[in-house]
């Protein structure tokens, strides 16, 4: 690997959730249908830089300690930033520490993205 290479793994799954957004027709009239509760499957995928190539951390391992963090917390009634930064906050650098970078992108549908990306102060 050149020095200027990275190496990141990336995670996907989904849950079913509900949200609103209250006050949003307060920005825009065409939107006020979003302060009623609704339904959106969110899709999550995360991206964790990695030291080395030989699966420092497994696909299959860390999907599955996402996905129990999703089903142990309560994402509904949250933004797609806010489900991103909570996993964030409270499950990836706990789990896998501070000195990674980390992207997660949670969408409404598939169609719209939150994102939060962490930059870690010295990089790997």
């Amino acid at each position: 690997m050149t020095k200027n290479t990275k190496t990141f793994i990336k995670v996907r799954t989904e849950f079913e959730g509900y949200h609103y957004y209250p006050d949003a027709g307060n920005i825009d009239e065409r939107i006020r249908f979003l302060e009623n509760e609704h339904r959106h499957m969110f899709k999550v995928e995360v991206k964790i830089s990695v030291t080395h190539t030989d699966r420092e951390l497994e696909f299959f391992l860390v999907k599955w300690a996402l996905q129990e963090f999703i089903k142990s917390g309560n994402q509904n009634h949250k933004s797609c930033e806010m489900i991103a930064e909570d996993i964030l906050q409270n499950h990836l650098i706990p789990l896998y520490g501070d000195n990674r970078f980390y992207e997660i992108v949670v969408s409404e549908d598939g169609e719209s993205d939150g994102i939060i990306e962490h930059t870690p102060n010295k990089e790997l």
